[in-house]
C-alpha cells in the first residue's frame, strides 16, 4: 500500500510489527483458556503505547486517527483480542481529545498517567437491561448524590451492573454512565478508578475474541467525587440530536474496523503459508500453483485491499476536514460496514484454501474465523447502517 507515508507512521508501524509476532505466539493459549493476556499489556506499557494518542503538548506521541488505525491494524495481525482491547483505550482518549468534551484537569490527569505509567482507560456503558447505549435508552445504573455543605453534591454513590467491560483486568480508569438521582432526569458519565465498591465479575466466555477480558463490572455504592463528572445532560436532548443527525465517533468505528482488518490480514498470511507448504502426493507440487487456490487467495487479497483503502481514506478525510465531520459521518459508517464484512468474507476464502485442516487448531485459521465475526456486532451494526442509508436515499432522491 501507499502507507506508511510519514516517518512517524513508520515508527509506530515498526513498533507494532515488533510486538505482533510476540503476541501471535501467545495467542493460541490465551484463546484456549480465555485468560487475559497480562504479559501482552506489560509489553504494551513497557513500549509506551498507551501514550500513542496523547497530545505532544502533554508529553505523548501525538498520533492522529490515521496513525492510530495503521498501528492497531498491524498489532491485530499478531493478536486480535489484544488489539481490540487496546483500541478501546485509543478511541476513548482519542475522541475525548478531538471533542474537548472532558474537563481539562481530568483529561490532563489521564493523559499524564498514560505517559508516565502506561495508564489505560475504557468506556464501560453497556448493561444487561439496556443493551448497547448506541441504540438509545437510559442506563439502569444510578448515581445518588452525597451532600456535605451547600446545594451542590460533593460526591456520588454509583450502583449498577455493566457488561462488555473490555480490558477490565488491566484498566486504570473506567468511564461509567449513570442516571442521576437528583431530580434532574439527567445522565452523567463518571471517571472512576477500580477500588472499593467496584468488582470485576469474570463472565467473559465467548466464541471469539476470547481474551479481551470483557467481563461484567458490578458497582456497589462506589463513591466518586463530584469533580469526576465528565459530561452530563438530558437523554431527550441526546435522542433529538441523534434523530437530527450528528457527528459519529470515528475513533471507535474506524478503530475497531482496523482490528478486524488486521485479523483478515493474518488469515491471508496463514492461507498463503499453507498453500505454499501443502503438496499432496497425488499433485506433486504445492497447491499454491493451482489456479483455483490462487483465485481464492486473490478474492481475499482484493477484499482486504478494498477494506484498507476505504478505512484509510475515511480516516484521512476525517482528519483533513474537521469542519465537515457531520457530513462525513455516513462515510465513516459505510467504512465500518464495508471493512467488517470484507474481513469476514476474506477469512472465509482463506478457510476454503485450507479445507478441512482450517477447522483444526493446528492452524490459526479457525481462531481468525471466530474472532473476525465480532466486527459485525460493534455499533453501528449492519441493520442500523442499512436502514440509515435507506432513509437517506428516500430523503434525497
Amino acid at each position: 500500500m501507499f502507507y506508511p507515508r510519514t516517518e512517524r507512521q513508520l515508527r509506530f508501524l515498526t513498533l507494532a510489527n515488533e510486538l505482533a509476532p510476540i503476541f501471535a505466539e501467545r495467542a493460541p493459549e490465551h484463546d484456549r483458556t480465555g485468560a487475559f493476556p497480562h504479559e501482552n499489556f506489560a509489553d504494551i506499557r513497557k513500549a509506551g503505547l498507551p501514550a500513542l494518542i496523547v497530545p505532544e503538548a502533554l508529553g505523548g506521541w501525538g498520533a492522529g486517527l490515521l496513525d492510530t488505525i495503521i498501528t492497531m491494524e498491524a498489532l491485530a495481525v499478531g493478536d486480535g483480542s489484544t488489539a481490540l482491547s487496546l483500541v478501546m483505550h485509543m478511541q476513548t482518549l482519542g475522541e475525548a481529545g478531538e471533542t474537548n468534551s472532558w474537563p481539562q484537569p481530568l483529561f490532563d490527569q489521564v493523559c499524564h498517567e498514560a505517559v508516565t505509567r502506561g495508564a489505560l482507560v475504557n468506556s464501560i456503558a453497556t448493561e444487561p437491561e439496556l443493551g448497547s447505549p448506541s441504540r438509545g435508552g437510559k442506563p439502569k445504573t444510578t448515581a445518588t448524590p452525597l451532600y456535605e455543605d451547600g446545594a451542590q453534591p460533593t460526591a456520588w454513590l454509583l450502583n449498577g451492573r455493566k457488561t462488555f467491560g473490555s480490558m477490565s483486568p488491566a484498566l486504570d480508569y473506567m468511564l461509567i454512565p449513570a442516571a442521576l438521582q437528583d431530580g434532574s432526569d439527567e445522565v452523567a458519565r463518571f471517571l472512576v478508578e477500580p477500588g472499593p465498591g467496584l468488582e470485576i465479575v469474570e463472565t467473559w466466555d465467548a466464541m471469539g475474541m476470547r481474551s479481551t477480558g470483557s467481563h461484567d463490572i458490578l458497582l456497589s455504592d462506589l463513591r466518586v467525587a463530584h469533580t469526576h463528572i465528565l459530561t452530563r445532560g438530558s437523554m431527550d436532548k441526546a435522542a433529538s440530536k441523534t434523530k437530527q443527525g450528528s457527528k459519529t465517533n470515528a475513533w471507535f468505528m474506524l478503530g475497531v474496523s482496523a482490528v478486524y482488518l488486521g485479523v483478515a490480514v493474518a488469515a491471508l498470511q496463514a492461507g498463503v503459508r499453507y498453500a505454499r507448504e501443502r503438496a499432496p502426493t497425488a499433485l506433486g507440487k504445492p497447491i499454491a500453483e493451482l489456479e483455483g487456490i490462487q483465485r481464492r487467495l486473490g478474492e481475499a487479497a482484493l477484499l482486504i485491499h478494498q477494506a484498507r483503502t476505504h478505512l484509510y481514506s475515511a480516516a484521512e478525510l476525517w482528519e483533513r476536514y474537521p469542519e465537515h465531520r457531520v457530513a462525513l459521518s455516513p462515510t465513516v459508517i459505510a467504512a465500518k460496514y464495508t471493512i467488517t464484512n470484507n474481513a469476514v468474507a476474506a477469512v472465509d476464502h482463506c478457510m476454503r484454501v485450507a479445507g478441512g485442516a482450517s477447522m483444526t487448531k493446528t492452524l490459526p485459521l479457525e481462531r481468525y474465523y471466530r474472532d473476525v465475526r465480532g466486527g459485525l456486532n460493534h455499533p453501528m451494526n449492519d441493520d442500523q447502517a442499512l436502514v440509515l442509508f435507506g432513509q437517506q436515499a428516500i430523503r434525497q432522491m
